[in-house]
C-alpha cells in the first residue's frame, strides 16, 4: 500500500515547431530547395518570427536568412495540436487603398523562360483578426487587430495577406511535407 499518491506526469513534450528560438538552424530538403538551389538542403537560421493567435487559430511565420530570405509557416490547429507547414517568400507590400477581393491575380516570371509569364489565381478561404507577437533577438512586442487573409490556388500554391495599420504585406508560398524540415533548436538559457 502507498502512502503517497504519485502524481501523474503532466509533462508534455514541446513540438519543435512551436515558439523556435531565434537564433536555431532550421534545414529544407523540400523540391524548391533542390530546384533553386540546386542541392538537395540548405540551411538557415532563424532570425526572428510572428506569432498569430485568436480563438481556435495559431500560426507561426519564421524568418530565416542565408543569403536569402524565406519564411517558413507552421499552421496550428489548436484543438489537436496538429500542424501544416509552408515555404513562403514577401512578394511585395503595399499601402493599403482598398478591401481585397475574393480573388487575387498574380503574375509571376516563368523560371525556366524568363520572357513567359505565369498567371496565377487565388481564391480566398478565410479572413481572420489576430493578435501578433513578434520575436527577435532584442525581444518580444505585441500588436492587436492584425487582420489575415488566406488564399489558395488550383495549383495548390497558398498566399496568406498581412494587413497591419494601413499596409499589407503578400506572402506567396506553397506546402511542405514534414520530412522536407528539420530543426536545430538551440537553448536560449545558454550564454554564448
Amino acid at each position: 500500500m502507498r502512502i503517497f499518491k504519485r502524481k501523474k506526469d503532466e509533462f508534455v513534450p514541446k513540438n519543435e515547431f512551436f515558439d523556435i528560438p531565434v537564433g536555431s538552424i532550421i534545414e529544407l530538403s523540400d523540391m524548391a530547395t533542390f530546384n533553386l538551389e540546386d542541392r538537395t538542403s540548405q540551411s538557415f537560421e532563424v532570425r526572428g518570427y510572428k506569432k498569430y493567435e485568436a480563438d481556435g487559430f495559431l500560426r507561426y511565420m519564421y524568418d530565416l536568412i542565408d543569403g536569402e530570405e524565406i519564411i517558413l509557416g507552421v499552421d496550428v490547429d489548436p484543438s489537436t495540436k496538429d500542424f501544416q507547414l509552408a515555404r513562403f517568400v514577401i512578394n511585395s507590400e503595399e499601402e493599403w487603398t482598398e478591401p481585397l477581393g475574393d480573388t487575387i491575380v498574380m503574375d509571376f516570371e516563368d523560371p525556366e523562360n524568363e520572357n513567359e509569364i505565369i498567371t496565377v489565381e487565388y481564391y480566398r478561404d478565410n479572413i481572420i483578426n489576430t493578435k501578433m507577437t513578434t520575436v527577435n533577438s532584442e525581444g518580444s512586442e505585441e500588436y492587436y487587430d492584425i487582420e489575415l487573409q488566406d488564399y489558395s490556388a488550383e495549383d495548390g500554391s497558398i498566399l496568406m495577406v498581412e494587413l497591419w495599420e494601413s499596409y499589407f504585406t503578400f506572402y506567396v508560398g506553397e506546402p511542405l511535407e514534414k520530412g522536407d524540415v528539420n530543426v536545430f533548436p538551440i537553448n536560449p538559457d545558454e550564454k554564448k
